[in-house]
């Protein structure tokens, strides 16, 4: 993840990829085909775990966790030694947020069918959703070397973890091992992208967004990807532009709304951007970010009380952000509210140092209220 501030006051802009939402979106036809054949088989034949197991892998990429949970269980209760049924479940707890679960249905699927490597890669997938980085390495270089059918996956996934420990060369080269596996997906060059501009490589990580485009004009992921390099060049028309295309191809990503926010008051357009940032609110309540930088909005027109109350619902939701403590201390320094803005400038230095625009904000802050 890329954070690189957006104005001292409006909120940090971190650059992601949209590859979970992107990849869930599988092709809607063909589930729905094995889903009727499937049921057609079941209907014939009830005690068929294949049927089943298949049907809830095609529920499972349509997003419907319930009932891809279900069958996978129901092709288990007919064979309790079905390897691919417990990864098949294992992915459907996965899902709906039950690690501990997931994690004994992929260690069970493994000693079941341990040539399967789909289970491999899940387990490791866990792992790094752990934040065992190191367990996460071995389980997708497992999968790699047990299943040439996962090694593009895994590839992509082991590069994700190595970005995360750091390790940007170990990441960028597995992209590029992932490019040759297949060489029509856009994935790895948006996120080696995401590594080039981290670097400042701007020119670079444009030409990885422009290969995904290239790749997959449909997908909202290379357009998702040419707008964040766009806004680190504050191009501001071609930021709006291309985020303009991710929201009418994934009008549900909720980022790309907040993001477009902060391109729209860049250009002054403040009308829209809290149009951006409303929507962004009803995608995703808790949104943290929407509301503190639609309190940079409010605060910028004008609007101190809405501010102040984005910027205390921010802080609710997440007590010790820095950037939004500094932020609410910088509106109460607007409103001539010493105390207040002292209490929140003294609450940012008293947790660990995260972000530097924060802490020297505290600091510079409390200087003038001396």
């Amino acid at each position: 993840m890329i954070c690189a501030s957006i104005g001292r006051v409006f909120g940090l802009l971190c650059s992601v990829t949209i590859a979970a939402t992107a990849l869930a979106l599988a092709d809607e036809a063909a589930n729905d085909r094995v889903i009727a054949e499937k049921t057609g088989i079941i209907a014939a034949d009830p005690v068929n775990a294949a049927a089943y197991e298949l049907r809830g892998e095609a529920w499972y990429l349509k997003r419907d966790w319930n009932r891809a949970f279900e069958d996978c269980g129901a092709a288990i209760r007919i064979d309790p030694n079905f390897g691919r049924a417990y990864h098949c479940r294992g992915r459907a707890y996965s899902a709906k947020g039950d690690r501990d679960h997931a994690m004994a249905d992929y260690n069970e699927a493994i000693r079941l069918d341990p040539g399967y490597g789909a289970s491999y890669a899940s387990r490791a997938e866990e792992y790094f959703n752990r934040r065992d980085y190191d367990l996460a390495i071995s389980g997708f270089t497992d999968a790699i070397e047990r299943s040439p059918r996962q090694a593009y996956r895994a590839l992509v996934k082991r590069g994700e973890v190595y970005a995360a420990k750091g390790d940007t060369e170990r990441a960028v080269a597995d992209y590029s091992e992932a490019m040759q596996r297949n060489p029509a997906a856009a994935l790895p060059y948006e996120l080696r992208s995401t590594i080039r501009l981290a670097k400042g490589n701007i020119d670079a990580a444009l030409a990885d967004c422009e290969s995904a485009v290239r790749l997959e004009p449909a997908n909202a992921g290379g357009h998702y990807c040419r707008a964040m390099v766009f806004l680190k060049k504050d191009d501001v028309e071609n930021t709006i532009r291309e985020l303009d295309d991710v929201t009418r191809i994934l009008p549900s990503f909720e980022r790309a709304y907040v993001i477009r926010a902060v391109a729209l008051h860049r250009k002054g357009d403040d009308k829209r951007a809290l149009a951006d940032l409303d929507e962004a609110l009803r995608l995703q309540p808790g949104n943290v970010e929407a509301y503190r930088n639609r309190a940079g909005v409010f605060r910028d027109i004008g609007q101190y009380d809405r501010a102040l109350a984005d910027y205390k619902e921010a802080i609710r939701l997440d007590p010790n952000n820095q950037v939004t403590l500094a932020s609410r201390g910088l509106l109460y320094m607007m409103m001539s509210d010493p105390k207040q803005a002292r209490a929140d400038f003294n609450s940012v230095l008293a947790l660990p140092p995260a972000d530097k625009w924060a802490v020297d904000t505290a600091r510079e802050g409390l200087g003038l209220l001396k």
